[in-house]
This record gives structure tokens, C-alpha cells and sequence, in this order.
């Protein structure tokens, strides 16, 4: 009977479509993504072997985001991280990888001897702390001690490459340029390839050349155990007497480096300033809690205001409107009647001047109007004709003649 084919993500069966029966994922895919894994494990590698622990790193974290199943290549990650002096980090990835494949697996067997030797848990926490404790004490340009802090790190594990490097800033922002390349150069010795320390050293003028002349001679010897910094060869007492090294006060470097960004603190001035940020921040507080519920009633009642003036000016305003379109009506009245008067003093005056003129045609002609106070038909009978005039002309023709004009 032919053995089903499992899904290398879930072990499901995967079905006769290619395809995982639990997580549905094509099992062509897997296969691929489980190759390109093992082909960056197998770059890793050898880059391990040729002490390129940087490039090494880099390989094995492509090829766990490939396969993050990858016991291989989890335990070789937790070896260089161990190598390097970052034991956290290595324990963290053994343990992951443990927990993918409980058996069979080699990080069992480097938990299981970690745990067995209990100095080595103790001497990676004192490192940890001791390299902190340098940082600040870096921090607060308090050199000497910094130096010491990182020269127990150093004797704790001499494979410790953040120590050798900010060791090498130090003595390089003291002056001691040369020292400083040499401790770098110890990184070197550790992981040929790595790129903090080439760029330190770039900074401190070396060329591409000299830089691999140092990773050519750099060899792992007990110089930085022996000769400690600040500390003068022992006299013939047996006694080590302090030497003060003496730090420049200003020292000017390139604008790109990365070693000038410590700073000096003032302690006592940096105390009085938490005081006065406290007393600040107090008085804000209050500031805070108190004043708001007095902004928040004065706010009610001038909003109780202003809303009670915004109601008699929209009252206000709506008279004023109403009255001046009254106004602007009573106006337009008065000046349609003083039109019509206009017109009709027009046709007043026209009608003046043609009587005018009919009176001085019938002057001119000898004729005597008729008495307007004598009706038609009184003129009619006493004249003893029916409507004609002298001369012919009648009261009508008269009308019709004014009419006319």
C-alpha cells in the first residue's frame, strides 16, 4: 500500500489535487518554499565557516522566513548568537526550536547543557548588566569607568562583539585612535565581515586596504586581557598602580561619525530641573482639573446670553425688514400716483392751450362764444335754428374741433 504524502506546514494528508486537506496550502508551493530554505541554510553555512557570522545571520533569517520550521537552521542561528556573546537571542531561537520538534533535535541537547551549567546562565546575566551599566556610564562620559564595566564583559566572554565595539568608540573619542582600531579589529578576528565594524573603522581614516590587512592579521590573542585600560603594568611590589588618562575637553571628528554622540549630564542641574518639571506639571494638572469646571459654567451662562440677544436681534431684524418693505411698497404708491398727477397736469395744460388757441380763432374771426351758463337747447330757441351757430358753426363742431386739436 503507497504511503499518502503529508503537508510539510501541518502534517494533514494532502490530497490527490496537490493541495493540504487542513490548511489548504498547495503542496508544490511548500516544497519549493522547504528548497529555497535549505539553500539559504547551506549559504549560512558556509559563511559560518568562514567566520562570516553577519552574512551567516542574514542567510538564516531569509531562510526561516521561508520555512520558520527550519530546525536546522534555527539551531545554527542560535549558535552564532552564542558565538557572538547573545546568549538571550540564541536561547529564545532553540527554544522555538524545540518546541517545532521536541525529538531528534539538536537544541535539546544545548538547552539541556546550558542548563546543566549554571555559571554560564549566571556569567550571561552579569554580562548583560555589566554592559548596561557601561552604556550609561558611556552616557555620562565617565570614560574610565565605562572601560572597566566593558573589560569585565570582555574577560567574561572575549567573543562579546558589543563590547569590543563601544570599547572602540570610547578610546576613539578619548584620542586613542589607534587603540580603537586595534579593538575593532578584534571584532574582525570574530566575524570578519561585520559591518559596524568596517563602517567604525572608515571612520577613523582607514582605507579599504588597510581595512583588509586588519581582518588578515587580526588573530585571537590575550592582548585586551593583559593590558588593561587606565592601569599601569604591575611595579615590583606586585601592585597595580592607577593611572588617570587624561580625556580632551573638545575634539573635533568628521560630521558623519558615530562616535561623538555621548554627551556630558550635569547630575545636580539635571535634579533641580526634575523638581522644576514636577512643580510645572503640577500646577498643570491643577490647572487642568480645576479651571475647566469654572470655564464650563461661564460658558453655560454666556451661551444663555448670547442666545437670548440672538433671539431679540433675529426679532429686531425681522421688524426692521417687514417695516422697510412696507416702506419700499408705500413708496412705490406714492410715486405711481405722482406720475398719474404728472400726466394728468400734461393733459390739463394741453387742453388750456388749445382753448387758448380756439379762443383767438374765433376772436380773429368775429365770433362770440356761447354763455356757458345757457343750455343747448336754450340757445337752440332763442336763436330759432336747431344747432347751427353764425356763421354756420355749431356747438358740436366746436367740441369736435377741440377734441381734435
Amino acid at each position: 500500500m503507497a504511503v499518502r504524502k503529508r503537508c510539510i506546514y501541518c502534517g494533514a494528508p494532502v490530497s490527490s489535487s496537490g493541495y493540504c486537506t487542513e490548511c489548504r496550502m498547495p503542496d508544490e508551493f511548500l516544497r519549493k518554499a522547504e528548497n529555497t530554505s535549505m539553500y539559504h541554510y547551506n549559504l549560512a553555512l558556509d559563511k559560518a565557516r568562514m567566520r562570516d557570522l553577519s552574512g551567516a545571520i542574514d542567510s538564516l533569517k531569509m531562510s526561516l522566513r521561508y520555512n520558520k520550521k527550519n530546525i536546522q537552521a534555527r539551531s545554527l542561528l542560535g549558535l552564532i548568537y552564542y558565538e557572538i556573546g547573545e546568549m538571550v537571542q540564541a536561547l529564545n531561537h532553540w527554544v522555538m526550536s524545540v518546541n517545532y520538534q521536541p525529538k531528534d533535535n539538536v537544541s535539546a541537547f544545548y538547552l539541556k547543557e546550558i542548563r546543566a551549567d549554571r555559571k554560564t546562565l549566571e556569567n550571561a546575566n552579569e554580562l548583560a548588566k555589566m554592559f548596561n551599566t557601561a552604556l550609561d556610564y558611556a552616557a555620562d562620559r565617565n570614560f574610565d569607568l565605562a572601560v572597566i564595566q566593558l573589560r569585565k564583559c570582555i574577560s567574561l566572554n572575549r567573543h562579546f562583539i558589543k563590547g569590543y565595539l563601544l570599547l572602540g568608540l570610547i578610546e576613539n573619542e578619548q584620542g586613542r585612535t589607534g587603540r580603537a582600531k586595534k579593538t575593532i579589529s578584534r571584532v574582525l578576528a570574530i566575524d570578519k565581515n561585520n559591518p559596524l565594524a568596517i563602517h567604525f573603522l572608515r571612520e577613523m581614516g582607514e582605507s579599504e586596504g588597510d581595512i583588509v590587512k586588519d581582518i588578515d592579521a587580526a588573530v585571537e590573542d590575550d592582548f585586551l586581557e593583559d593590558d588593561y585600560y587606565g592601569i599601569e603594568k604591575e611595579t615590583s611590589d606586585g601592585k597595580r598602580p592607577a593611572r588617570k588618562i587624561e580625556v580632551p575637553e573638545r575634539r573635533t571628528a568628521p560630521k558623519n561619525t558615530m562616535t561623538g554622540r555621548y554627551k556630558r549630564i550635569n547630575r545636580a542641574r539635571m535634579s533641580y530641573i526634575y523638581i522644576l518639571v514636577g512643580v510645572v506639571i503640577g500646577i498643570a494638572a491643577l490647572y487642568l482639573l480645576v479651571v475647566p469646571v469654572k470655564d464650563k459654567k461661564n460658558n453655560t451662562e454666556i451661551s444663555k446670553i448670547e442666545a437670548g440677544y440672538s433671539e431679540r436681534l433675529a426679532s429686531k431684524n425681522a421688524e426692521v425688514s417687514n417695516l422697510t418693505q412696507e416702506n419700499q411698497t408705500l413708496q412705490k404708491t406714492i410715486d405711481e400716483y405722482k406720475k398719474r398727477e404728472s400726466e394728468k397736469d400734461k393733459k390739463i395744460s394741453g387742453l388750456e392751450e388749445s382753448v387758448g388757441k380756439l379762443k383767438e380763432q374765433l376772436e380773429e374771426a368775429n365770433l362770440k362764444l356761447p354763455d356757458e351758463k345757457a343750455t343747448d337747447t336754450d340757445a337752440s330757441k332763442e336763436s330759432g335754428s336747431d344747432t347751427k351757430g353764425t356763421n354756420g358753426i355749431s356747438d358740436e363742431d366746436v367740441d369736435n374741433m377741440i377734441t381734435n386739436e
